[in-house]
């Protein structure tokens, strides 16, 4: 064995092997300390892409289940007015029997009717409020079917937003405009309400957008408005109100779930088509039948709003066990076991002690060689 003073061999060794241990110490004191035994790509590069993956797609589901209990929730609103609907018609049902019989007089018929009319406004009331926050769901949905020529984007007609009008069945809307220097006139009305407004005239490529508040229809102009006094109707009509609720982390029809909600005004051929009065007794046993088929319509809708809810709950159970299986798998790959951590530390932690012991003991090495000079 050679005995060397310039180059303390052994030490090197020491540090070299108390280095190992202090990395191993460190690491296993990240693990503690987070949670996790992968930290950062160098840990498992397979392994963290694979968690990365499960991971975003643990997240998808977990919004897909809020959408799913969101989607139930915005149902079972519907089926609340739906429900109130029903009470009424259950009411006008009753109403008209009574107007039916020879046992009331014309003039009784008259009160009944009152009340009849009253009823029927507040079904349009009811499909009118029933919302989910801002969107309505019995009233159905507005949809421009047919523009005048002049209504386009280079006459300076941005955008006709019909969403919040209210009309039942088909209604043409005639706009005129007076396109001034710095401002612009604009008239709507739909034969029936008319609302004039004043805006500033748009410059550039800037926008400005018309409220008729009265009529529930907002018009956008754009700088390009000219004046408009000819071929200026468009026609709304009311149709289903179609939602489509997104149930999976794909752009997939089987992770998606649609519904079309109709239209419950009164007077909509959708569901109920109430027409007729009970002033007469014929005309009140008319009103027998449309009330009745009136009432098959709305179960028949409302038991279709029920089979949606039961299968979004069914598929809701299936993204739920899902979701719980994605974490586990994620918790397998990411997860730091702590018994296993916390004996690795304490492995490390007893070697690094005794490394540093071992160190002093090699640094004193060259001393005792120079003994061997005595």
């Amino acid at each position: 064995m050679a005995f060397r003073i310039a180059t303390n061999v052994a030490s090197l060794n020491t540090q070299r092997w108390l280095s190992v241990a202090n990395a191993g110490m460190a690491k296993a004191l990240e693990r503690l300390s987070s949670g996790y035994k992968i930290n950062r790509a160098a840990d498992d590069a397979a392994g963290i892409a694979i968690a990365t993956k499960l991971n975003v797609k643990a997240v998808s589901v977990a919004k897909a289940i809020d959408n799913g209990n969101q989607a139930i929730a915005m149902l079972q609103t519907a089926e609340s007015g739906i429900e109130q609907i029903g009470n009424i018609l259950t009411r006008l049902k009753e109403l008209a029997t009574q107007a039916a019989s020879d046992n009331v007089t014309d003039t009784d018929r008259s009160a009944l009717d009152a009340e009849r009319q009253q009823l029927v406004a507040e079904i349009d009331k009811i499909a009118q409020n029933t919302k989910y926050g801002s969107t309505k769901l019995l009233a159905g949905a507005n949809s421009v079917s047919a523009y005048g020529a002049s209504l386009t984007p280079g006459y300076g007609i941005s955008n006709i937003d019909v969403t919040n009008a209210a009309i039942t069945g088909t209604t043409t809307f005639t706009l005129t405009v007076d396109a001034g220097t710095d401002s612009v006139t604009l008239t709507l009305t739909d034969g029936t309400t008319t609302q004039t407004l004043n805006v500033s005239k748009p410059s550039n490529m800037s926008t400005v957008t018309a409220n008729f508040s009265s009529l529930g229809v907002k018009v956008t102009i754009n700088s390009s408005i000219v004046d408009i006094s000819a071929a200026n109707g468009f026609t709304v009509t009311v149709g289903d109100s179609s939602f489509t609720y997104q149930l999976g982390d794909e752009n997939q029809n089987f992770n998606q779930i649609g519904i079309s909600l109709k239209n419950f005004m009164a007077t909509s051929s959708d569901v109920l088509n109430i027409s007729g009065d009970i002033t007469t007794k014929s005309s009140a046993q008319t009103y027998l039948g449309t009330i009745d088929n009136a009432i098959t319509n709305l179960n028949t809708q409302r038991a279709n709003i029920g089979a949606i809810q039961n299968q979004i709950t069914y598929h809701l159970a299936n993204l739920e066990a899902m979701y719980e299986n994605t974490r586990s798998a994620v918790s397998t790959i990411k997860d730091a076991d702590f018994a296993k951590e916390m004996a690795e530390f304490t492995k490390y932690q007893i070697i690094t002690q005794s490394g540093i012991a071992m160190l002093a003991q090699a640094n004193q090495l060259p001393q005792l060689i120079l003994s061997l000079m005595r």
